[in-house]
C-alpha cells in the first residue's frame, strides 16, 4: 500500500517519491546536512527529528507542485488548449509555484523537466493524453489555476479540483450530442451547401451515422483508426445510390461535417504563426492526411455505388449545381448550426448567446 508524506513522517521515514528527491534526501544526510538546534543539548534527537520533519514537509510540497503541473497539462491537452498557449501557461504556472521546469509540447503529449539546483540533476516526466475538444471543462480548469495563481486555493486543494473536473461526465449526454450531430449536418447542407429540404434529411440522417462512430471512438481505439475512411464511404455509398433522386455533390460534405479538418487547419496556423513549429508542422501534415483520407473513401463509396447501380464511369451528381432554399431561411438556420457547434463542443448552454451571436455574425459576412 502506497504511503503518504505523513505516514513516512510519523513513522520517521525518508519518503523515496522520485529519484531526484531520495538523491537531495540522501546528500543531505550523508552531508551532515542536520545541524542541532543550539539551545538543545550536544547529542539530543530532538533537533535532528525536528529538522528531518521540515525537509520531508518541504519535499512532498515539490513533489505535490510539480504533480499539479502534471495534472494541469493532462487536462489542458484532453479539453482542446492550443499547445502554444499550453506551455506559455504552464511556464506562467511554474514561475509562480517557484519550481524549475520546461515544457515541450506536442498534440497528445507534453515532456516536462524538472530541475534540481542543488544536485545539478533534472527529472523529465511524459504527459500523455488524447486531444478532444470540451470548453466548458477547459474553463472549469482555466478557473482552478487562475484561483491558484490569486491565492484562493492551496495546491492540494488544486490537484483535487482537477481530478473532479477530469472525472465529471461531459456537460451533454451522448444522446443529445447524437441528436445534434442531425442539427449539424441538416443546418450545414441547407447553408454551406446550399441543398434543398431533400437532401438536407438525407445529410442529416447520415450525420447521425457518422456522430455514432465519432462518439464510439473515443472509447475504441480499433474505430478511431477507421473514424476517417469507414463513415465517409458509407456516405457517399448510399449518397450515390440515390444519386438518381437526390443532388449528390454536398451531400457527403454535410454529413461527414465533423470529420472535415477544418479546426486543425485553423490550429497548425496559429501554432506556426506563434512560431511553434514543430506542433504547426505536426498538425498541418495531420490535418492534409485526414483530407486525402475522406476525399478517398469518398471517391470509393462513390464509384462502388455507381457500380451497383450499373452506371460505372459516369458522374452523375458530381457536377451539378444543386437548387437551395431562399437565403432568408439562413435568419433560422444559421444560428440553429451555430447551437449544433456549441453542443458539439461542449460549450456550456450559458455562453450559447454570445457563441450563437458571434458564429452568426461571421456566418451572414
Amino acid at each position: 500500500m502506497m504511503m503518504t508524506p505523513e505516514a513516512f513522517a510519523r513513522n520517521g521515514i525518508i519518503p523515496p517519491p522520485s529519484t531526484h528527491s531520495t538523491l537531495r534526501m540522501n546528500e543531505k544526510l550523508s552531508s551532515g546536512y542536520f545541524e542541532l538546534d543550539p539551545k538543545s543539548a550536544p547529542g539530543s534527537p530532538l533537533a535532528v527529528d525536528d529538522e528531518r520533519a521540515r525537509l520531508i514537509d518541504t519535499i512532498s510540497q515539490i513533489l505535490e507542485k510539480q504533480d499539479f503541473l502534471m495534472h494541469l497539462a493532462r487536462a489542458w491537452h484532453a479539453f482542446g488548449l492550443p499547445v502554444h498557449r499550453m506551455e506559455a501557461n504552464l511556464l506562467n504556472v511554474a514561475k509562480y509555484l517557484d519550481i524549475d521546469a520546461c515544457f515541450f509540447s506536442v498534440p497528445g503529449l507534453t515532456l516536462i523537466s524538472f530541475g534540481d539546483p542543488d544536485t545539478h540533476s533534472s527529472e523529465t516526466h511524459i504527459v500523455r493524453a488524447s486531444d478532444g475538444y470540451d470548453m466548458h471543462r477547459l474553463e472549469q480548469v482555466n478557473q482552478i489555476s487562475r484561483r491558484l495563481r490569486k491565492g484562493e486555493a492551496s495546491v492540494h486543494e488544486s490537484i483535487r479540483d482537477i481530478e473532479v473536473v477530469m472525472a465529471t461526465a461531459p456537460i451533454y449526454p451522448w444522446y443529445l450530442r447524437l441528436m445534434f450531430s442531425f442539427v449539424q449536418s441538416f443546418f450545414a447542407s441547407m447553408t454551406l451547401f446550399h441543398d434543398s429540404w431533400r437532401e438536407g434529411l438525407l445529410a442529416g440522417g447520415l450525420g447521425i451515422m457518422v456522430g455514432a462512430f465519432e462518439l464510439l471512438s473515443s472509447s475504441h481505439l480499433t474505430i478511431g483508426y477507421l473514424l476517417n475512411v469507414v463513415p465517409p464511404l458509407i456516405v457517399a455509398l448510399v449518397a450515390a445510390l440515390l444519386s438518381d433522386h437526390i443532388c449528390f455533390a454536398a451531400v457527403p460534405m454535410a454529413a461527414s461535417l465533423n470529420l472535415l479538418p477544418g479546426l486543425g487547419l485553423a490550429l497548425a496556423m496559429m501554432e506556426l504563426s506563434s512560431n511553434n513549429v514543430i506542433c504547426g508542422t505536426v498538425r498541418l501534415v495531420s490535418a492534409t492526411m485526414t483530407s486525402f483520407m475522406l476525399g478517398w473513401s469518398t471517391t470509393v463509396g462513390y464509384n462502388l455505388g455507381m457500380a451497383i447501380l450499373g452506371k460505372e464511369g459516369e458522374s452523375t451528381g458530381l457536377s451539378s449545381e444543386c437548387e437551395g432554399l431562399s437565403m432568408l431561411w439562413w435568419i433560422l438556420f444559421v444560428p440553429c448550426l451555430s447551437a449544433g457547434f456549441a453542443v458539439w463542443f461542449k460549450v456550456h448552454w450559458k455562453q450559447w448567446p454570445v457563441v450563437i451571436f458571434a458564429r452568426s455574425a461571421i456566418g451572414f459576412m
